[in-house]
């Protein structure tokens, strides 16, 4: 990492820390002194690599560290004498005291950066690479760690006496020695803001439970589902209009659970920063900060945004497929038709495919990506994939399979095959199912969905192939409303609510995050995002109404199409304004949508009339899984006692692709629908997943705690 970066990213994590302590300093305290010194310890490694830091100053089981940051150890940290506060101390020094001012003096009068650094260099500390004729000038906060070269040494020594003052008081450095206090101040910064965050997620008695970070295995399944026929049956539109509306309802789950359960939505905001592709090195091995705040609240944005783009598809494709039914002879509107409903799903596996690459990048294929450098402000990071998955399928065929489906190139239909591979090895091969990380397996699963559902239209429809001109009514929209909201999170700061992020588990913080979120779109846009979406939809399909009317007309007179004009497009301030207008007029409801609001969604079922009979293993199953879902996310269920439940109820379990099962429901009029879900990784319901099935099992049935009884 150049000193360039390095000092951008100090100065960075610097303000971090200002933040939080600004917000959190007071409460980090009392939780800090209320500690035994075991306590402190436990969260002091919980935030160190591997949960390894020094024992004491003298531990040299760490090397050069000793003598970067010998202040950071367990002992003098965590001491309860002679007094209890020194971590504060260092906390209150390092978010408000100046860089300049740690520069030259430390805590309590102690020895600051630049003391420290000489003193250890003099005790054999070294950079691990050698500058000639370059210094670092540390004389202001503006230019604070930036380094420049000389020509040669002639020029070096010229500039050097001729800043002679400055390079007596240190205030001009080598640059072999001002790498080394830049890494000293980026350790113990990132080190302390990990230490707040951690203090208050250990010290929290009122947070929601979350789901763990990482888990276990406890069950290895021995039957991954069988992959999709390479001859998928033949689909009536009625049932095809059923998988999509079955899709339709789970994303819809998922964005309401978003929006009214901070237990769903707190790991799924940490898995969205954790995954943000500027972690990733770019050509030159150079690496962005791990642990900075500036992508916390973009996070947050980035993840309920994409919910709410999922939504507006799915809903789209099931009114466009309705329309076809309503019209089954006009031949000229189902080919019109039928090219807008492939170039939405072929957007659609475009974003999901490009959600699953983020995942697998920065998890089990993160050496094979890189960033790459450029692109300036406002503008998408890139990420390249470095060599060729055909190289990597010999060595581990997982890992190879995984990077053919993050290849732009892999269409929908050709990702069928590699997922197919993927479960023919898991089946062979069960444990290897471990190694994917949770994200990742979520991720294969929506993109399995994708792909099997454009196989099925496929196979039923007379479905054209994607096509740049014809069929872009709604995906231009989308495209572009997208795009505005993207560009808008520069502005964005939610850091009260998501700094850190498992803030969002303390009561009514995530509800406040959501409202402030809301009203910064209708602030910069014009309206809330769930009504800009609505109205992308409701647009485009009034749209495909006016061009199906004009292309008529045009058949019937010629002249028809030569007096059409083009209208001219409104400035965005023109949009806005009109949205803001257009809001005013909008009756008082909660669109499926929003990201605020707790309204039940259109088509919730009813609670059932009469007891359902279940055997006792059943009840507990259900008990478990609706009681402790209330209780936000706590307790666990495994598939297979799932699965036994519910053939209890005489549903039928039937493999669809990938991770994906259907449960079908007996002839029983209360269970009218099928119930879709993926089935988790590791073959267990818990954390987040246990809220968000117990939640569809709603949703669809009306069912809860107390609709079981024990035959």
């Amino acid at each position: 990492m150049s000193d360039q970066t390095q000092a951008g990213m100090l100065k960075q994590l610097r303000q971090d820390l200002l933040r939080k302590y600004e917000l959190h300093g007071e409460r980090v305290g009392e939780i800090w002194r209320a500690w035994s010194p075991a306590q402190r310890a436990k969260a002091l490694k919980a935030g160190a690599a591997e949960g390894v830091m020094l024992k004491s100053r003298t531990d040299r089981s760490l090397g050069f560290t000793r003598l970067l940051i010998p202040e950071w150890n367990i002992q003098d940290l965590t001491a309860p004498s002679p007094d209890p506060s020194t971590l504060m101390a260092h906390l209150r020094h390092r978010a408000l005291s100046p860089l300049l001012e740690q520069y030259a003096q430390g805590p309590n009068g102690q020895p600051g950066d630049a003391d420290v650094i000489f003193h250890g260099m003099e005790r054999g500390l070294q950079y691990s690479e050698s500058y000639r004729y370059e210094f670092t000038q540390f004389i202001d906060e503006e230019s604070y760690g930036v380094s420049m070269a000389a020509r040669d040494g002639n020029m070096y020594r010229q500039v050097m006496a001729g800043m002679q003052a400055a390079v007596d008081s240190r205030h001009i450095v080598p640059r072999s020695a001002g790498e080394l206090i830049l890494a000293r101040q980026v350790s113990i910064l990132q080190a302390l803001n990990i230490l707040v965050e951690d203090i208050l997620e250990l010290g929290s008695s009122t947070r929601a439970t979350a789901v763990p970070k990482k888990k276990q295995p406890k069950e290895i399944n021995r039957a991954p589902p069988a992959a999709a026929d390479s001859k998928p049956a033949k689909l009536s539109l009625d049932e095809i209009l059923a998988r999509a509306q079955d899709q339709k309802s789970s994303v819809e789950d998922y964005l309401g659970l978003c929006r009214k359960e901070c237990a769903f939505l707190a790991p799924i905001v940490n898995m969205w920063f954790a995954t943000r592709p500027e972690l990733l090195p770019d050509e030159r091995g150079q690496r962005l900060p791990l642990h900075t705040d500036k992508y916390k609240s973009t996070a947050f944005f980035e993840a309920l945004h994409s919910a709410v783009i999922g939504v507006a598809v799915w809903d789209y494709i099931c009114r466009l497929l309705q329309t076809l039914i309503d019209k089954p002879d006009d031949r000229q509107y189902r080919t019109m038709v039928l090219q807008e409903i492939s170039n939405v799903c072929h957007f659609e596996y475009d974003r999901v495919q490009k959600l699953f690459k983020r995942y697998v990048q920065t998890c089990t294929g993160a050496k094979y990506f890189r960033r790459a450098s450029g692109g300036g402000k406002n503008k998408a990071v890139r990420v390249v994939m470095k060599g060729k998955p055909e190289a990597v399928v010999q060595e581990d065929p997982q890992l190879g399979y995984l990077l053919h489906l993050c290849e732009p190139k892999t269409s929908a239909i050709k990702s069928v095959q590699w997922i197919a591979k993927l479960d023919e090895l898991h089946h062979a091969e069960p444990r290897k199912l471990e190694e994917l990380f949770d994200s990742e397996y979520d991720a294969l699963g929506d993109l399995a969905v994708i792909a099997a559902f454009i196989q099925s239209l496929a196979a039923s429809l007379p479905l054209p192939p994607p096509n740049g001109t014809k069929g872009q009514v709604f995906v231009s929209r989308l495209k572009s409303l997208t795009t505005e909201l993207d560009a808008l999170t520069d502005d964005l700061d939610l850091s009260d609510f998501v700094v850190p992020i498992d803030n969002l588990l303390e009561p009514g913080v995530a509800e406040r995050a959501l409202v402030v979120l809301n009203n910064f779109i209708i602030n910069k846009a014009g309206s809330e995002i769930g009504l800009l979406y609505e109205g992308v939809t409701e647009e485009a399909l009034n749209a495909v109404q006016v061009q199906y009317s004009e292309n008529r007309a045009i058949e019937k007179d010629l002249q028809t199409r030569l007096s059409i004009t083009e209208v001219s497009t409104p400035t965005p301030e023109v949009i806005i304004q009109e949205r803001r207008e257009k809001a005013k007029t909008r009756p008082a409801h909660s669109s499926v949508y929003s990201i605020v609001g707790d309204e039940p969604a259109a088509g919730d079922a009813e609670a059932p009339s009469r007891k359902l009979k279940v055997n006792r293993d059943a009840f507990e199953v259900f008990s478990t899984l609706f009681s402790r879902a209330e209780a936000q996310g706590q307790g666990s269920i495994t598939w297979a006692a799932f699965q036994k439940a519910m053939q209890n109820l005489k549903f039928s379990v039937i493999p669809r692709f990938g991770s994906v099962f259907s449960f079908l429901p007996p002839g029983d009029p209360s269970l009218s629908r099928p119930f879709t879900i993926h089935r988790p990784h590791q073959s267990r319901i818990e954390g987040y997943k246990l809220i968000y099935f117990a939640n569809r099992l709603k949703r669809i049935y009306g069912w809860g705690t107390d609709t079981f009884e024990v035959a």
